[in-house]
């Protein structure tokens, strides 16, 4: 009897200890992973780019063949410390419009916020910043989600008056580009 006690005794302690290993090995994994998806995080720190300035080469008035008899023209102007931009569609000389766009630095999240608001009722939201001096990337959103990105574009600055727009889909496949040349 004495021996079944120390037995089932020293059992219940080899247990006790297990489930106290186990519980410190687990937690000492917890903590582990915790520390290194910190530290992830704090890698993709926001960029040091003057994100305010380099989007001030887009002002000015932009030009670009988009097909058929037809020039796709942006009007970029700054309010305040936001950006305005009008853009038209010219189809065999006749003007009309296209879209709105009003954005945005947000300096909590270090990215642009953009509403685009079409002159057929529609509306659309993206986030963007400068990747580089040259480069600034954008990602079309539902509602400023960035969980919800349904295309994705890039304009790079060749020079002050030359850019090209290039659009993908979510795989990352070019699916159109654009030349644009500034006129003023």
């Amino acid at each position: 009897m004495f021996l079944t006690a120390l037995t089932v005794f020293l059992f219940n302690q080899n247990l006790s200890i297990m489930k106290t290993k186990t519980f410190f090995s687990s937690t000492v994994m917890f903590v582990f992973l915790l520390i290194c998806s910190t530290g992830l995080r704090a890698q993709t720190a926001k960029s040091n780019l003057d994100q305010t300035k380099l989007m001030q080469q887009w002002l000015g008035k932009w030009e670009a063949n988009v097909g058929n008899d037809t020039i796709e023209v942006w009007e970029a102007k700054q309010y305040g410390k936001s950006f305005i931009g009008k853009v038209s569609l010219v189809i065999k000389g006749e003007k009309s419009p296209f879209y709105i766009s009003n954005f945005i630095f947000d300096s909590k999240d270090g990215k642009f916020k953009g509403f685009v608001l079409f002159a057929s009722g529609d509306y659309g939201t993206w986030i963007g910043l400068w990747t580089t001096e040259k480069k600034f990337s954008l990602d079309g959103v539902q509602n400023f989600n960035p969980e919800t990105v349904a295309f994705k574009e890039e304009l790079e600055y060749e020079t002050p008056t030359k850019m090209t727009l290039t659009s993908f889909n979510l795989d990352g496949i070019k699916t159109d580009e654009n030349k644009f040349n500034k006129v003023k």
